[in-house]
C-alpha cells in the first residue's frame, strides 16, 4: 500500500462563512477531529498558538496548529483546507485569510508541510483563484504532491 503523502489534504470544504478568526479555527479543528487525528481541545491549543504568534502566511493563507506544548493531542498528522472567499480577519487588520490550512502534525513533519505550501501558494494570482474556486477538484490537484 503507497504511503500517503504528509502534504496531501484529507479534506477541503470551499464556500464556508464565518465572521471570525476564531470561528474557521473551530471548522478547521473540528474537521482534523472528525478524520481521527487529533483529540479534543486541539482547537482551544491552536487559539492559544494564534496568541503567541499569527498563523497568518501571506496571500490569505492561514495554517493554524497548535503550541509545542500540546502537541501530545495530535494522534497523526494530516492537513485540511476551508475555503471562505469573502475572508476572515486574520492577526494584523489588513491581514485576511481566504484559504485556512487546520495543520496537526507528528514530530517534525509539519516542516514538510510549510516547504510544499509555501512553494505551492507563493503565485499570487493562484491563490486568488484558489480562494474563490467552486472546484475542489482543482483545488486538491493544485496543491497535490507525490509521496517521494
Amino acid at each position: 500500500m503507497a504511503e500517503k503523502s504528509v502534504t496531501s489534504i484529507e479534506a477541503i470544504t470551499l464556500g464556508e462563512e464565518a465572521q471570525t478568526q476564531s470561528e474557521a479555527i473551530d471548522r478547521v479543528a473540528g474537521m482534523l477531529f472528525d478524520l481521527g487525528a487529533v483529540e479534543a481541545g486541539y482547537g482551544d491549543s491552536m487559539r492559544t498558538r494564534e496568541e503567541v504568534i499569527s498563523t497568518f502566511l501571506g496571500n490569505g493563507i492561514a495554517l493554524p496548529h497548535c503550541t509545542y506544548e500540546d502537541r501530545g493531542l495530535i494522534k497523526r498528522t494530516s492537513l485540511v483546507l476551508a475555503q471562505y472567499p469573502a475572508g476572515i480577519p486574520w492577526g494584523d487588520e489588513d491581514d485576511r485569510a481566504f484559504l485556512v490550512f487546520g495543520l496537526a502534525a507528528v514530530g517534525e513533519e509539519h516542516l514538510a508541510v510549510m516547504s510544499h505550501l509555501a512553494e505551492v501558494l507563493d503565485d499570487e494570482d493562484l491563490c486568488n483563484r484558489l480562494a474563490v474556486t467552486t472546484d475542489s477538484e482543482f483545488v486538491r490537484d493544485t496543491l497535490a504532491t507525490e509521496p517521494e
